[in-house]
């Protein structure tokens, strides 16, 4: 027993005085220079307009500021989309969950059945331990799960609102399984799938809807489409008239601009975006109702090909990007506010747009000078660092 101890202390001893490979201390060396550290990207001067180097990217943007975890800077009323395809996402709630007035995670579907029932698909993403966490940090945070509208057609849409009992059901259906989740809140994708066509029975079915959950107290949010070209006005003014009595917050979808104009481009150009917002205000009633418009912020990017395709580029792939092109300069659009860089591989130029931390700054001033909210889609995409503005 005694040689088998001293035997077991000298393979421990061995062990523990075994050089790291070369790989080992690399990624070592990588997690200390990356560690959160105790001042803010303001306070070291990155919110730069044109960074100086990648490199002033890729050595940051993990270092958020430990000081600012749980300090909400911006000024108003902040929504999260968290999506169950990236993972990150959930870290990023729950350490920053501080920030939010909403977490909105991409789990369920309202689908009608062939019976002319309804039924929500998507509760085997539900993360009840998640949410528990989320909350543990910020209690006044809403969990308001996004709900779309999946499967329906025009027949769909006629028939349950030519049916008082068939509106009834659908309503029941989505109030008894958020009530019994326990959520906060809902966020209805609908208005899109139907282009706009046939709104009274879109308001009808929002309307009702937002009724049977504020009586059993939850809360209603829509999610809207722009509605300045290259987008066509499918929501507008008198649209946002009707519907802001029976819904807390409207979601707007100020980005994938360049799905519009087919060429590469700003995914989320401000310019743009905030003529979407003065749009729905050029009502004198809608404007006294301002607060409830979050201008939508993108947290991802696109990576344009010469040949006119492209990619969607999350924050781990732009800065994998970022390390293995070395990009010499950057480009800063004035008017859209977005950073850009080119690089060319075997076969061709590509541009590539991402978010950067100006980007931010000036989205978030917009937003307060406009009294208004925002909301990220979504916030796994995004980098670390950004959460020290938010």
């Amino acid at each position: 027993m005694k040689w088998f101890v001293i035997l077991v202390c000298v393979v421990c001893v061995k062990a523990t005085l075994e050089p790291l490979s070369k790989e080992e201390k690399k990624k070592k060396k990588e997690k200390k220079e990356q560690a959160p550290v105790l001042k803010s990207v303001v306070e070291r001067g990155l919110v730069n307009t044109e960074p100086q180097s990648y490199t002033e990217i890729t050595k940051n943007y993990k270092k958020y500021s430990r000081n600012h975890v749980d300090k909400k800077m911006f000024n108003g009323d902040l929504l999260g989309f968290v999506t169950p395809w990236n993972n990150h996402g959930y870290d990023v709630a729950k350490t920053f969950g501080a920030k939010f007035n909403y977490i909105s995670p991409v789990w369920l579907q309202l689908v009608p059945t062939s019976q002319g029932t309804f039924k929500i698909n998507g509760g085997h993403d539900i993360d009840a331990g998640w949410i528990r966490d989320v909350r543990a940090n910020n209690t006044n945070v809403k969990i308001a799960p996004r709900l779309i509208f999946e499967q329906w057609s025009m027949d769909h849409l006629s028939q349950v609102t030519s049916s008082q009992s068939e509106l009834l059901h659908m309503v029941q259906v989505v109030v008894e399984f958020f009530k019994g989740e326990k959520f906060d809140g809902v966020v209805l994708e609908i208005w899109r799938q139907f282009m706009g066509r046939e709104k009274p029975r879109l308001h009808q079915i929002i309307k009702s809807l937002s009724e049977g959950l504020t009586e059993a107290g939850i809360s209603t949010l829509l999610v809207i489409p722009p509605g300045v070209r290259p987008f066509p006005e499918i929501f507008d003014k008198y649209d946002f008239q009707v519907l802001h009595p029976f819904v807390e917050k409207f979601v707007m979808m100020t980005y994938d601009h360049h799905h519009g104009t087919g060429k590469p481009g700003p995914v989320g150009p401000m310019d743009w975006g905030l003529r979407n917002i003065l749009l729905i205000m050029e009502h004198e009633d809608n404007d006294n109702h301002r607060h409830k418009l979050l201008y939508g912020v993108n947290f991802y990017g696109a990576d344009f090909r010469g040949d006119g395709t492209f990619d969607a580029i999350v924050g781990n792939q732009y800065i994998d990007l970022l390390k293995s092109v070395k990009p010499s300069q950057f480009l800063w659009h004035l008017k859209a506010s977005e950073l850009s860089f080119e690089y060319r591989d075997t076969k061709q130029i590509h541009k590539v747009f991402y978010p950067s931390l100006r980007f931010l700054q000036k989205r978030i001033e917009a937003a307060e000078r406009f009294k208004i909210g925002i909301a990220i889609w979504e916030i796994g995409q995004g980098l670390d660092y950004f959460y020290d503005m938010l």
